[in-house]
């Protein structure tokens, strides 16, 4: 997945690539199915700490950190720690790191996301759905894979919407998903 940075650029965003994130990951993803989406759980969450993990759970944490301001930090190229035990239809149960790229927004999930930021988090898994060609229906909230878990917090189903009118190369948003 060493085109991450490209095809985000190539979708117009202002890219930032954490150093070694090329090789930063636990094995490689060889039949990428979608994107799991989350939240940091933070407003500040430094792309550093989506790289390295923490004490109880080694990074990477995700692939694509999207921040406050709409830019993107590309973190990895390999599996990454992400969405942890779960199930989903036409993914293996527990196995979801093995086969989705992890894009965590920069929120504590309590307020509504930047405009900038949700546009953003809109053009990274249209990005990224498009080169690995699949539709907008493979982007996933953490919260449907893991029941238990609450992020994003936003309407997947306007997300995926949104996601899809994207794909062609429209550019049609709706504000009905929370920005302010």
């Amino acid at each position: 997945m060493g085109w991450l940075a490209n095809v985000l650029r190539a979708e117009g965003l202002t890219v930032t690539e954490i150093d070694g994130w090329r090789q930063r990951g636990h094995g490689y993803i060889d039949d990428a199915w979608g994107v799991v989406c989350h939240h940091t759980g933070g407003d500040t969450v430094a792309a550093d700490l989506v790289a390295d993990g923490t004490a109880d759970l080694p990074g990477p944490l995700s692939h694509i950190l999207v921040g406050r301001d709409g830019s993107a930090t590309v973190v990895a190229a390999g599996i990454a720690h992400h969405a942890g035990h779960g199930s989903y239809p036409d993914l293996p149960a527990n196995r979801a790191n093995a086969h989705t790229i992890g894009i965590h927004a920069v929120s504590a999930g309590k307020k509504p996301y930047p405009l900038e930021q949700y546009l953003a988090y809109v053009q990274c898994c249209a990005a990224v759905v498009a080169k690995i060609g699949q539709p907008a229906s493979h982007v996933i909230g953490h919260k449907e894979w893991d029941l238990t878990k609450h992020d994003p917090s936003l309407s997947m189903d306007q997300l995926r919407a949104d996601i899809a009118d994207r794909i062609p190369g429209r550019t049609r948003y709706s504000r009905r998903h929370g920005c302010r």
